[in-house]
């Protein structure tokens, strides 16, 4: 290359450097060796911590915020002393963001479209894509479970994670009316007025997982609810205590919520209800806790059912569980396979039959259908629903970065066949 062509390209490098100066410490090689430094460490204290809150927990403590807290474990050597010691690991959010403004300082003051640079500079955008595709996706991915008993149909899912206080008016069996207040509201606490319902609702305590007991008859109930005095708190005599949230993948949480109802100023008594995380299968806990999944209030000549149950979203279209089947390794109760033949309803009778088993989904309207659990009698299955508005940008971004690759490969490739190629045709 001409000097005075690589001189105007140093020149053109060095204004753009000037021009961009305060971005040229954000852009220093040593901060991304740092930052990819502590992502190690982080993944490493996340996967050590997956065994005491499970991955969901782990996510949450350490990849979906900005740092944890991490405790020496107290089988590693030294742990009797360390242990005791909080120590802050930075979270995925805020390596992941430094990471993104890191590379877009580099990708800025470095760029530079010519034949021998262009393949970095895409490979560089596509790993830019892939971590703002990442936080994207734990940003705004929702994670649901639709539950269908054989020859029965759905069309709404229910969250993993948070609840729902719903009111029913059945007064009328061809109608139902249902009126929900959603965990954010439940937090806050206070009285929560809608026109929709014809009562108040004082919130006294609410939480995300409990433990429960039915007392023997005649003994008093104490603590979270000592003023229940109404529905299936009252008649299965219950005793409530506290208890974290369990993130393992096994874990069952219980949301329990104490209320007390009003007509104006007169109390209408005070309620406990409590979330099955199976989504209201309380016969199978016990036959006195049953009407937890509908406990009925006679108000002003109408009835009312109100229940504590997963967060739920209706959807425009409906799924109808046509068969199951369960394939089991031989000699064993280890399954291999799970199938569920469904049918897709949609909006003007238009209908679409699909077979759902693993690593083969249902994918409709935003919404991806894979199969997740399905019981030994094959009478009911349950598929993991995921919505994740931001699927397209690691596809997007691993195209890129597969281009820049072959791209500067083949530079590279041709430059020295070129050169080879010249140096042995004879003088």
């Amino acid at each position: 290359m001409p000097k005075e062509k690589q001189k105007k390209k140093r020149g053109s490098l060095g204004e753009r450097r000037k021009k961009f100066s305060w971005l040229v410490p954000l852009a220093s090689i040593n901060l991304t060796l740092t930052l990819l430094s502590l992502s190690m460490i982080l993944i490493f204290v996340a996967t050590l911590e997956q065994v005491r809150i499970g991955i969901r927990g782990a996510l949450a403590e350490y990849f979906e915020s900005m740092f944890g807290i991490w405790y020496y474990p107290e089988q590693f050597w030294g742990g009797e002393f360390l242990n005791a010691i909080p120590i802050p690991i930075p979270g995925g959010y805020l390596l992941g963001g430094l990471l993104i403004v890191n590379l877009t300082a580099a990708y800025i003051t470095r760029f530079q479209w010519t034949g021998k640079k262009m393949g970095i500079q895409l490979i560089h955008l596509g790993i830019i894509m892939l971590l703002v595709g990442q936080l994207a996706t734990q940003a705004m991915q929702e994670e649901s479970r639709m539950q269908i008993n054989k020859g029965d149909s759905s069309n709404y899912i229910e969250r993993f994670h948070g609840v729902e206080l719903a009111f029913s008016d059945v007064t009328d069996p061809a109608t139902e009316k249902v009126v929900t207040i959603p965990q954010q509201i439940l937090e806050d606490g206070g009285t929560i007025r809608t026109s929709d319902l014809p009562f108040k609702i004082k919130i006294k305590h609410f939480g995300v997982n409990c433990d429960f007991t039915v007392t023997p008859e005649g003994s008093k109930r104490s603590g979270l609810v000592r003023d229940v005095n109404r529905g299936v708190g009252q008649t299965a005599n219950l005793s409530v205590s506290l208890k974290d949230e369990d993130f393992s993948s096994e874990g069952l949480n219980f949301g329990y919520l104490v209320f007390e109802l009003f007509d104006g100023t007169n109390s209408l008594g005070t309620w406990l209800s409590i979330a099955h995380p199976g989504g209201n299968h309380w016969w199978k806990e016990s036959p006195k806790l049953s009407d937890f999944a509908f406990q009925p209030i006679r108000h002003q000549g109408k009835l009312w059912g109100v229940t504590l149950r997963s967060e739920r979203e209706y959807l425009p279209y409906s799924i109808e569980l046509l068969d199951v089947e369960n394939e089991f390794y031989q000699g064993t109760e280890i399954p291999f396979n799970f199938e569920s033949d469904v049918v897709l309803n949609m909006e003007g009778k238009q209908s679409r039959r699909a077979l759902v088993y693993m690593n083969t989904p249902l994918r409709h309207d935003g919404k991806t259908f894979y199969q997740y659990q399905m019981n030994a009698a094959a009478n009911y299955t349950v598929f993991q629903v995921i919505r994740n508005p931001s699927w397209l940008i690691p596809y997007i971004a691993c195209v890129l970065v597969s281009i820049g690759l072959l791209w500067q490969f083949s530079f590279h490739l041709i430059r020295f066949l070129r050169k080879n190629s010249s140096s042995a045709q004879p003088a």
